[in-house]
């Protein structure tokens, strides 16, 4: 229904529409690298000592954490539970996560997981988006006719 709405009207407007839509979309979104830590890597982040603090992922990469990072878990299901960093306890048998109410077994977890923003996948995305709407407007331009008031 929201599709056939925003096409009901002239050409124009719609493209003008769908322009907008795009634009916000490739705006709000981001592309990420993920890079996954050992047991011991992770349980390190659990405590402020220095912060922003830099760890070993399993490739081998130095990976720098900060309070605006972005950590997961995931379980042997394969689902994705958020933790914030220097913000969680990790005992021998279990991951409490307060502030977001998550309380999971060791034992139930597949790996742990950075989550850094990729600035040039992000703006490739974003360039990718502004040039489907500027695509848009020049093809509602070029496939537009000449309608006068007389026309009506």
């Amino acid at each position: 229904m929201g599709i056939s709405l925003l096409l009901r009207t002239r050409p124009g407007r719609a493209a003008a529409r769908v322009a907008l839509v795009c634009l916000l979309a490739a705006s709000t979104a981001g592309c990420y690298n993920r890079y996954t830590l050992s047991q011991e890597e992770f349980a390190s982040l659990q405590r402020p000592e220095e912060v922003p603090k830099v760890v070993t992922a399993e490739s081998g990469k130095q990976v720098q954490v900060d309070r605006g990072t972005a950590l997961e878990v995931r379980s042997l299901g394969g689902r994705r539970y958020p933790v914030t960093p220097f913000n969680f306890k990790m005992t021998d048998t279990q991951l409490v996560a307060s502030d977001r109410d998550t309380l999971l077994m060791l034992n139930d977890l597949d790996a742990y997981d950075v989550k850094l923003l990729s600035t040039p996948k992000t703006a490739l995305l974003i360039s990718a988006g502004v040039a489907v709407v500027a695509g848009i407007i020049v093809a509602t331009v070029l496939t537009a006719g000449k309608k006068s008031f007389a026309d009506q």
